[in-house]
């Protein structure tokens, strides 16, 4: 039984005579079976949430209050002030968020033109600079904020000197038919006692001006905010990402052995090497791209 094993661990994991010295998973066949595996593996995860099957697990993994400990990680790396927590703000942010999956639109601007600063007028934060950072589907929330640190126009929302006060919010829910996790980041500076609201900075780095002044009352009591409740939840992405990743490892293996085997026994191989070898690179690059995470606005 031993024996037999072993002759297939050859025939299907190493160059040998019984597979012309080309493993079997690294010919074509077994290549195009691998990538229809992790591409179906994709549309059922994305099938389950709009057939009634829940299977919730971003938002468990991502909590407000990491994120905005990376974010003021990185502005004292730049030398900035941390920026303070301010409940009002993340419950603006709450209200942004839900208001992306109640209207179904992934936007600064809601399809109604709906502006992201009405959020913090809604809730009595008077602001003389507001900003807004948005992600979606990301599984941990270092991934976020180094997301946004790698695009100029986040990043200068995160380091910018304007910003006093951060609020975040991690909401979860349907969004297109897809289980869909945001996290959506507001910085503001609260306006003095001046006539008029001075420029906003705009989540693109733009400059806008109200053209009137808005008088909001602050809130007698401050709105409290609860972070979403932490429970074990299995995420889809970090499924679907570990066994991409894993497949990626195990074929990259297979195919330096493939060539030090080769290599050293000298073996000349009579055709199928350049399709094999250009379909299992193709095969990696398709992984690769499925196994990327989550996108930020």
């Amino acid at each position: 039984m031993s024996m037999k094993l072993a002759v297939s661990f050859y025939h299907y994991f190493l160059p040998h005579e019984s597979n012309n010295f080309k493993a079997r998973v690294l010919q074509p066949f077994f290549l195009i079976v691998i990538l229809s595996f992790v591409i179906s593996l994709q549309i059922i995860l994305r099938l389950l949430p709009a057939s009634g099957v829940k299977i919730l697990g971003y938002a468990a993994y991502i909590s407000p209050e990491e994120i905005v400990r990376l974010t003021n990680e990185e502005r004292v790396k730049h030398g900035l002030e941390a920026l303070k927590m301010n409940t009002v703000l993340s419950q603006a942010a709450l209200a942004k968020g839900t208001d992306m999956l109640n209207k179904d639109y992934w936007a600064h601007t809601a399809p109604d033109g709906t502006e992201p600063w009405k959020f913090f007028l809604d809730f009595g934060y008077r602001y003389r600079f507001a900003g807004e950072n948005l992600a979606r589907d990301f599984s941990n929330p270092a991934d976020v904020v180094s997301a946004w640190m790698a695009s100029p126009t986040h990043k200068e929302n995160i380091l910018s000197d304007k910003y006093q006060e951060i609020g975040v919010a991690v909401v979860e829910g349907d969004m297109g038919g897809v289980d869909t996790t945001l996290v959506v980041q507001l910085f503001g500076t609260k306006l003095s006692e001046a006539p008029r609201i001075a420029p906003i900075a705009a989540a693109k780095g733009e400059e806008k001006s109200l053209s009137t002044p808005l008088v909001v009352e602050e809130p007698e009591t401050q709105v409290s905010y609860q972070a979403p409740i932490e429970v074990v939840r299995v995420s889809p992405f970090n499924i679907s990402k570990i066994i991409s990743l894993g497949l990626t490892l195990f074929l990259v293996t297979l195919l330096v052995v493939d060539f030090v085997v080769v290599a050293r026994q000298k073996v000349r191989r009579v055709g199928g090497r350049v399709f094999a070898h250009l379909a299992f690179l193709g095969m990696i690059l398709a992984i690769l791209i499925i196994a990327k995470e989550g996108n930020i606005l």
